[in-house]
């Protein structure tokens, strides 16, 4: 994942410099919306993958806002 698909995930069009209070907002709904514990036991899986996607790949991506 390269920094534009980051910010694509986050929900920003393709090559958008959001400012760093932008993509921390974003990154925060995107966590909260693919947390695992919100999904029932039969969607754990993809939402822990989703979760994870987001958690651990965008802030290395966008890590001078991290």
């Amino acid at each position: 994942m390269q920094g534009d698909e980051a910010r694509l995930l986050l929900g920003f069009p393709p090559n958008s410099r959001p400012s760093p209070s932008q993509i921390k907002a974003a990154y925060r709904k995107k966590v909260w919306e693919s947390h695992p514990d919100l999904f029932p036991v039969h969607e754990k899986h993809s939402a822990e993958s989703k979760f994870k996607l987001v958690s651990i790949d965008v802030p290395l991506k966008l890590s001078p806002v991290f």
